[in-house]
């Protein structure tokens, strides 16, 4: 939870009516209907003079101050409290309207009223939900001082410092690491899973089960014991798992109200999650004409909140991807052998040719794992048949790119690739099941 002081940058010398003096002086046509034009001349002279007396005290004791508290961080879609402080620093309590600046395209903040005591602290509640994820900026509070009748205000701007950053909704882990998943199965009283893959760290030692692999057989273990004895191994840890992000401008379209690169970062921090539930170390590196920025694989408790800080205001760019810088660029920085998790899409020829073309720096060094993001609306037009002329020339262009993207994935797994083509629904359960079935056959 952050703070963020306000630093008064108006005050206008000059009250302002407020609403109840606006009623009364609209009151004072109905007091000349009925007592003529003297009755609403001493009506309206009593009117200014109970505001000007009512502006005299306003001047005369302390000022309000305003601070704002938010946490440092927030979540895209969730609603959150952010909390105003009011203090007073004069002898009389006083009545006051807040309303504080929310970041642009967010819903703006209500109006909040209530009275401060006499030197005391008033703390005030409004909630908002962040619509999208990036970095903002709170405006001004802006606060109006009441007098004791009620009839005039001072207008008082607080600026205030401070950003505050909003990360992609994290949602729950359905795919976590099957060996974390292991571990803790006794405990929920669940029967233990087995590996049937190509683990190469040891686990540990059991007894000989009907249709257990012979070549796992523990010798000097089942001569010691006199009875048959097998060896269980697990998933090597603390192994490399590199997501790439393109900004370019295929990653600007838009799928199920987000960009593709809005869901290529959910994905990101759903298998950053796991790998580090693993035991292995997660990194990021996004780029569009240049690397953008990198986040070093790294085993520790903060990795992932470094990766969401460092993500949280990528945009995509108007510009073409350069692959082969980015894959350079990453070669120089690895050095032990990783799984790069490539998302990006596969759209046109030429970008399916650079893609190709870079693809083989990485290897044979490091696992390359493309993901292209295709639109789920494709899939829906695929699935219903045409009705209209329209509908065939779509359907007919939709079948064709659909087959250049086939052709583009067959050509990275001749490059020895991983390659996958899926809609932003099966995104993220997709790419965590080929993370697990890497981990599982021991690729890397």
């Amino acid at each position: 939870m952050s703070v963020q002081e306000g630093i008064q940058v108006h005050r206008d010398r000059i009250p302002i009516p407020t609403t109840l003096t606006v009623g009364l002086a609209g009151l004072g046509m109905a007091v000349a209907l009925f007592f003529g034009w003297k009755g609403a001349l001493v009506f309206d002279l009593a009117l200014f003079m109970g505001a000007l007396l009512d502006s005299t005290v306003l001047f005369r004791h302390g000022d309000i101050s305003a601070v704002r508290k938010c946490p440092d961080y927030l979540s895209q879609g969730i609603s959150q409290e952010i909390e105003i402080l009011l203090q007073n620093k004069g002898g009389q309590q006083r009545r006051v309207k807040v309303r504080d600046q929310t970041p642009l395209a967010w819903e703006p903040a209500p109006i909040l009223k209530d009275v401060v005591p006499a030197r005391s602290l008033l703390k005030l509640r409004y909630r908002v939900i962040p619509p999208e994820r990036g970095v903002f900026k709170f405006g001004d509070i802006h606060v109006r001082v009441e007098g004791p009748l009620g009839l005039t205000a001072i207008p008082i701007g607080w600026s205030t410092s401070g950003e505050v950053k909003v990360f992609p909704k994290l949602r729950p882990l359905r795919y976590p690491d099957l060996v974390a998943y292991r571990r803790n199965s006794s405990q929920w009283g669940l029967t233990r899973a087995r590996w049937r893959g190509e683990g190469r760290e040891f686990e540990a030692l059991r007894e000989y089960v009907e249709g257990d692999d012979p070549r796992k057989i523990h010798w000097k273990a089942t001569a010691r014991l006199d009875r048959p004895i097998v060896q269980e191994f697990q998933p090597e840890k603390n192994q490399n798992v590199i997501m790439v992000l393109d900004a370019g401008r295929l990653m600007c379209a838009l799928s199920e109200g987000k960009t593709k690169l809005d869901h290529a970062l959910d994905s990101t921090v759903q298998l950053a999650h796991a790998a580090l539930a693993g035991g292995d170390q997660p990194g990021v590196l996004a780029f569009a004409d240049q690397v953008i920025s990198f986040v070093a694989p790294k085993r520790s408790p903060d990795q992932l909140r470094t990766i969401l800080e460092a993500t949280a205001s990528l945009h995509p760019r108007l510009v073409e991807p350069q692959y082969e810088q980015a894959f350079l660029w990453l070669r120089f920085q690895l050095r032990r052998r990783s799984l790069i998790v490539i998302f990006t899409d596969l759209l046109d020829e030429v970008a399916s040719e650079n893609l190709l073309d870079a693809v083989g720096l990485l290897k044979p060094r490091h696992l390359p794992l493309c993901i292209a993001i295709r639109e789920s609306e494709w899939d829906l037009l695929m699935s219903h048949p045409p009705s209209r002329v329209k509908d065939v020339y779509q359907r007919a262009v939709l079948q064709e790119s659909l087959r250049q993207r086939n052709k583009a994935l067959k050509s990275l797994l001749q490059k020895g690739a991983l390659a996958m083509d899926l809609p932003p629904s099966k995104l993220s359960s997709g790419t965590m099941e080929r993370y697990l079935e890497v981990k599982r056959k021991g690729l890397l």
